[in-house]
């Protein structure tokens, strides 16, 4: 599970290093499908979930974002509103983020792609035929009801352990360290990574998770590739302040 699947339907999410440091589990699409075979689940709550999801995917983002209850700021809930529509993608503005400290908002571009995996389908549904003021993740029948950071990893969860794969190695994180992780294996450029993920620092690098085999490769030659060097480093950057 650990290698980079190369059909291209698969996601990753990341493990929590909690839990393992064997960081990176390819979890396919079928997740999103397997919140659809949840008998016990409103149909609207399975769009909204399968929604929130793929969004998180798409958009690098943790549940904070997407999930609410009656005790959050009524300002930073996602309405309607929220999601800009044009004709191949959509961009929807997080009223409030930790990247955000002005609260201007930040805005996420997510393309339309079709298939399973493509939120901004989902989305359409959400929207359609409702006021800009509509809750954009609202559950029950009215659509009103609250997505608690309980609900969201409680399907994520189920989800995951229905494709065969330990639930428990999985947060509300995972996706946005999956998102890095797999952007990464497929050669996409650093600063790209950290620009999505709208990381104003290098601390993006601490969500890019390495397998162990790779983790292995690297002690192997930054630790003990040189068998003959001296005990004291001639670098100056190197040497004892003692000893100067």
């Amino acid at each position: 599970m650990g290698s980079v699947p190369s059909d291209p339907t698969t996601w990753t999410l990341a493990s929590t290093p909690q839990v393992s440091p064997v960081a990176a589990l390819s979890v396919p699409c079928v997740v999103l499908l397997a919140v659809g075979k949840m008998a016990d689940l409103f149909p609207r709550d399975c769009l909204v979930l399968q929604a929130a999801f793929a969004l998180a995917f798409a958009c690098f983002l943790h549940s904070g974002k997407l999930v609410w209850d009656h005790s959050t700021n009524c300002t930073t809930i996602l309405t309607a509103s929220s999601v800009k529509w044009a004709s191949d993608h959509v961009v929807l503005t997080l009223p409030a983020s930790k990247t955000d400290p002005f609260w201007q908002g930040v805005c996420v571009v997510d393309l339309e792609v079709g298939s399973v995996k493509c939120p901004v389908t989902r989305l359409q549904h959400l929207s359609h035929g409702r006021s800009p003021s509509a809750l954009l993740f609202g559950l029950g029948t009215s659509g009103l009801d609250p997505l608690p950071q309980s609900t969201f990893v409680t399907i994520l969860h189920r989800a995951i352990q229905a494709c065969g794969l330990p639930a428990s190695q999985y947060t509300s994180h995972s996706f946005r360290r999956g998102t890095a992780t797999w952007a990464l294996q497929h050669s996409a450029p650093t600063t790209d990574i950290q620009s999505l993920g709208r990381w104003n620092s290098d601390c993006y690098r601490c969500y890019i998770d390495r397998s162990a085999q790779e983790r292995r490769n690297l002690v192997a030659s930054a630790l003990f590739s040189v068998r003959d060097g001296p005990l004291v480093p001639s670098s100056p950057a190197w040497r004892d302040p003692g000893l100067a």
